[in-house]
């Protein structure tokens, strides 16, 4: 069984050390540095909220400028997903997307630092209900939302532990950082993988989901060394991960598509959808996997159509051919 090769937190602990032993004094300033998620945390505890806002203006009109290749490949994946839109009509809509993810990055902070009541409505509450009580699931989800905000108020609101499956992160005392953050933000009901031997994680995966616990997986893009199949995905032919339907024919465990996304200030939208589970039946293991795969994608398309703004993919997902900017 292939997945993508995700690693225990303690090995990727030793591994950011050993990083951190090497790393120079510019790499902080990266964009997926340590500084930027420092900062952060700072403004939240020493900066009237107030003024969270206009910080948060400020920075997306100085990440839009400075962080071309995540701009190109928003403006790329726009031309798909928004069809015949003007093209200042797209980078006012990159702005916007820019925008909103520097409000995901502070309603985490928020949250895991201050503590303050967040409001959520449920779309799908009767789905929700059915996912906390089943035995073991697999949550599959997008980088869209707030999707680690999301893990910690499921692992709150219903007591169950959440097993989050994240592609590593460039930096790693920014990985160090995310770890730290997810644990501190969910009171410990939140665990992390990240990616080093496929074979170990899937077994690992696996493992878990026949001893009762809940998985999360982000399925909207593919990164490193990572299972694949193509879908159809707004007309045009993408790759997606295979992983998690993978895991559901094996172990039987039901999918269930979830969003989560930002409705006002301090206020989310929670989006469960019916589950997808893989079973052999009459199909083959590769008809059954391409046909629930093509399903999950249906899903995911519904939801990008209309939730576009918190869509955070920062890379070209329909093709590798660039866009102009």
């Amino acid at each position: 069984m292939t997945f993508p090769s995700h690693q225990s937190h303690a090995s990727h602990s030793e591994a950011a050390t050993e990083v951190s032993e090497t790393r120079r004094w510019w790499h902080e300033f990266a964009v997926q540095g340590i500084l930027w998620r420092r900062l952060i945390d700072w403004v939240i505890v020493n900066v009237p909220a107030p003024l969270h806002a206009p910080l948060i203006w400020i920075s997306t009109f100085i990440f839009f400028f400075f962080v071309a290749p995540a701009r190109k490949a928003v403006l790329h994946n726009l031309r798909i997903v928004l069809p015949n839109s003007a093209r200042l009509a797209n980078y006012l809509r990159t702005f916007w997307i820019f925008a909103n993810f520097g409000w995901m990055l502070t309603d985490a902070a928020v949250f895991r630092l201050l503590k303050p009541r967040f409001s959520y409505e449920l779309n799908g509450e009767h789905l929700l209900q059915e996912l906390a009580a089943t035995e073991s699931a697999i949550v599959l989800t997008a980088h869209m939302g707030n999707y680690d905000l999301g893990a910690a108020l499921f692992a709150e609101k219903f007591k169950r532990q959440i097993r989050v499956v994240r592609a590593p992160e460039p930096d790693a005392l920014a990985a160090q950082h995310v770890d730290l953050s997810l644990r501190q933000s969910s009171a410990d009901g939140v665990k992390v993988d990240y990616s080093t031997d496929g074979t170990s994680l899937a077994f690992d995966l696996l493992n878990a989901l026949r001893t009762g616990e809940i998985i999360s997986i982000q399925g909207d893009r593919v990164i490193g060394e990572v299972a694949r199949s193509t879908v159809t995905f707004f007309g045009q032919k993408v790759l997606l991960p295979t992983g998690p339907f993978v895991l559901s024919l094996v172990s039987g465990a039901p999918i269930y598509p979830l969003f989560m996304v930002r409705a006002g200030y301090r206020k989310y939208r929670i989006i469960a959808c019916p589950p997808i589970t893989c079973s052999r039946g009459g199909r083959s293991r590769e008809e059954e996997i391409a046909h629930r795969m093509q399903r999950w994608s249906q899903v995911l398309e519904e939801n990008v159509r209309r939730y576009w703004p918190q869509w955070y993919a920062f890379m070209p997902l329909f093709d590798q051919t660039p866009a102009k900017d």
